[in-house]
């Protein structure tokens, strides 16, 4: 049969695997959104993604304005194009309640950063350079505490100030200072607030957002976005405006110290240049401060966001290719175990597959992943690719997942090694359980159950005869010669297929496939000469091999039978003369002979007397007496009919059964 592909998937992921890196060639992928699901067993355990930008790509790329200012454009020009519609606008500067989430905890230790001393609200106590300062919770307040003087308490806040800010030490032992004053409120952790003038936060925030290296004018986009944001979250109903973390925009205070003291890092010059440069301005939009969302690299296409002026649209200088130097969230790869999306599966479940249903249509790959299915052993669960993003720390969902196909076809030297070029795209298969992908040396299936392995040649057409995954079901290895022979085969989960030039390409499957494994495969009854058929009765089914045949009934199991005594059976009728097998030959126990029980009686062979049946009467009379162990010995002839009685011979005579006495005599 001709196999019709049914869908086209992506078809750019050719990626040529080389260490950690992967090369993509960026001509062949496709735009606009799937077409088919994308089908992706993890392969070897894992999932290898290539994906564009980092973040969610809404509003401003950070790596776009640098981009862009290092091409000549102007921060207002960056700005226009990541906030369509805005305008430029300007605020007074106001103070700002940040919320320090590093210091959420049970106490809270504060230094003076230098010699000045710090002031506490409510009392004439001061922290003196050299002392510490422990607030924690006291019953409904708080409670405070200095190194070598007294404590204090106070009700459900405390401020702390000094003329060079507050300095607080983190869990890690390291400190940080803070500019204005530090705001500390009960609670079942303490909150942590540092209220500080906007303009002086911002210098703990346009450098902990994009590089003080970066072009001056991409600093002072960066400047007035972050302005515009934080105003535009103020919220006078909650403790804090705003937060220090990429929840909000991440704030560095105004210096940072080591575990010992020493500085590690302070607001830079260019940073503070860029910010004094814009002091005051914003972004609006209908009279309002406009909500500034930013992102480190959107890959080549911004996202729609919440508002009119967050719209999705190409952005070539935040494109593979076209960015600043040092960008490397343009293009990237990342390998990622399956078991760090198990928990985006059921309870108990592990994941083993990912199938993307659906993509915004922009850019590469068809686009950012709307929504996807995780497939898990104990079922599948429906995600978006937010949730794919979060649950594997990918650095956008703007990616696509290399397929296990494109991996193992790296495996096997790609278009230099067995499997040549390619002559289809990658292809779901049409149970939509896995993927394919044809070459001009054969073909690449995958599913979540089996991973990844080529089929090719004579074994190739057999399964292809057979319906390919629907008959077979997905193979579970590529093909493999057999040891120290000239004859391949594949495994499938149904069955596998073996082939030599002798015998062609045969099927085994079944309990037939595991009797011919327990005696040895090839190296037992030789290489299969039929796939397996069934019988003409229909009630069993049986596969020819060099050495022999294996037939299976319900009732019987599978058995072999060979030599002479395969010979003598297929003389009697096959199944329909004396049945079924219902064990495998065997030595006799004086090891002259060999013999296979049957449904409908026995043969036996030597080499001295041939292979003959034996059933019915005679059998059991022979059975008294001994066996070929007793006086009658082997059987030297088959039965012979005269009239109702039926007579055989024996080495040591004879024994005839009259049908209608029913007796057995012995001459």
């Amino acid at each position: 049969m001709t196999r019709t592909p049914l869908s086209r998937l992506v078809t750019g992921l050719t990626g040529v695997i080389a260490g950690t890196a992967l090369a993509l060639t960026a001509g062949t992928l496709t735009a606009g959104p799937a077409a088919a699901d994308e089908v992706r067993p993890a392969s070897g355990g894992s999932f290898t993604f290539v994906g564009h930008g980092f973040g969610h790509g809404i509003g401003m790329s950070q790596w776009g304005a640098q981009s862009r200012a290092v091409a000549g454009q102007g921060y207002r020009t960056i700005l226009d194009f990541y906030y369509p519609g805005t305008d430029v606008a300007s605020r007074e500067n106001r103070t700002l309640r940040v919320g320090l989430t590093s210091f959420a905890n049970a106490a809270v230790a504060v230094y003076a950063p230098t010699g000045q001393q710090l002031s506490i609200s409510g009392t004439d106590q001061k922290v003196s350079a050299g002392q510490r300062l422990v607030v924690a919770p006291s019953g409904s307040g708080l409670s405070g505490t200095v190194d070598g003087g007294g404590n204090q308490t106070w009700g459900g806040s405390v401020t702390i100030s000094g003329p060079d800010g507050v300095m607080l030490q983190k869990g890690d032992g390291s400190f940080v200072r803070y500019d204005g004053v530090i705001r500390i409120v009960t609670g079942p952790t303490l909150t942590v607030v540092n209220d500080v003038p906007l303009e002086t936060y911002l210098r703990g925030v346009v450098p902990a957002e994009s590089p003080s290296s970066w072009n001056a004018e991409a600093l002072k986009a960066q400047a007035v976005a972050a302005r515009s944001y934080a105003l535009s979250v103020l919220n006078a109903q909650a403790q804090t405006d705003i937060c220090d973390t990429t929840a909000c925009q991440v704030y560095r205070g105004a210096e940072a110290r080591d575990r010992n003291g020493a500085q590690t890092w302070t607001t830079p010059s260019s940073t503070n240049s860029a910010i004094a440069a814009t002091a005051g301005e914003i972004r609006a939009s209908s009279g309002q401060v406009a909500f500034t969302q930013f992102s480190s690299s959107n890959g080549g296409w911004t996202v729609a966001g919440s508002k009119p002026y967050l719209v999705a649209k190409e952005d070539p200088f935040s494109a593979p290719g076209r960015t600043a130097p040092g960008d490397s969230v343009a293009a990237w790869t990342n390998t990622v175990s399956a078991a760090a999306f198990n928990a985006g599966c059921a309870p108990g479940g592990a994941a083993t597959g990912i199938v993307v249903k659906a993509r915004d249509g922009r850019g590469d790959y068809g686009g950012r992943v709307t929504s996807a299915t995780l497939v898990c052993t104990n079922g599948s669960v429906a995600v978006t690719g937010t949730k794919l993003r979060q649950l594997g720390a990918l650095r956008s969902d703007y990616f696509a997942i290399v397929s296990a196909v494109q991996l193992q076809y790296n495996a096997l030297g790609g278009a230099g090694g067995t499997m040549g070029g390619a002559t289809t795209g990658e292809l779901s298969t049409p149970n939509g359980q896995g993927a394919y992908q044809h070459y001009a040396g054969g073909s690449i299936y995958a599913s979540a159950a089996t991973g990844a392995h080529e089929v090719r040649g004579a074994i190739r057409s057999k399964w292809a005869a057979m319906g390919w995954e629907t008959g077979l079901g997905f193979p579970t290895t590529g093909d493999n010669r057999v040891p120290g022979g000239n004859a391949y085969y594949t495994h499938f989960q149904g069955g596998s297929i073996y082939w030599s030039a002798a015998t062609g390409a045969q099927a085994v499957r079944g309990d037939i496939l595991r009797r011919w494994a327990s005696l040895g495969w090839e190296t037992g009854l030789g290489l299969p000469l039929s796939s397996d058929a069934p019988t003409p009765n229909g009630a069993g089914w049986f596969t020819r091999f060099q050495g022999g045949s294996i037939y299976w009934s319900p009732a019987t199991g599978a058995h072999e039978v060979r030599g002479a005594i395969l010979q003598k059976y297929g003389q009697l009728g096959w199944e329909n003369g004396l049945g079924f097998p219902t064990s495998g030959d065997a030595a006799l126990p004086n090891g002259r002979g060999w013999f296979t029980p049957f449904q409908g009686g026995s043969i036996y062979y030597s080499a001295g007397t041939g292979a003959h049946a034996v059933r019915g009467a005679i059998l059991t009379t022979w059975a008294a007496q001994g066996w070929e162990g007793g006086s009658l010995g082997m059987p030297t002839a088959d039965e012979q009919w005269n009239g109702s009685r039926v007579s055989q011979t024996f080495q040591g005579g004879t024994l005839t059964y009259d049908a209608t006495t029913r007796a057995v005599a012995r001459s």
